[in-house]
């Protein structure tokens, strides 16, 4: 005895159905594999993020190497001395609106 789930339908029908049912679960997986948790545009987003970070983190990193030459410039082994002025006159507000203060990098 044989069951069979398509008793009475035809062959056509049959091949309708299961085209039918591959259909939406092919959809159902591509809907998700790109506007997903883990699909393409999420990955699109993520990989935009980690550009503006990237550039933040230069930036960053710019600063930090500028901070640092003039923290080495304050030492007591290389201490220059127009530089300290300048440091003195901007903390204390001592800068006059006459004074021209170059700055160099």
């Amino acid at each position: 005895m044989k069951i069979t789930t398509f008793v009475g339908i035809s062959n056509t029908k049959k091949t309708l159905i299961k085209m039918s049912v591959i259909a939406v679960v092919l959809a159902y997986l591509g809907y998700h594999a790109v506007s997903g948790d883990s699909g393409i545009v999420a990955y699109m987003h993520l990989k935009k993020q980690v550009m503006e970070k990237q550039e933040e983190l230069d930036i960053k990193k710019e600063e930090f190497k500028n901070l640092e030459r003039k923290v080495k410039l304050l030492s007591d082994k290389t201490l220059d001395l127009d530089l300290l002025e300048e440091r003195c006159r901007t903390v204390n507000n001592l800068s006059d609106t006459s004074d021209c203060i170059v700055k160099v990098y």
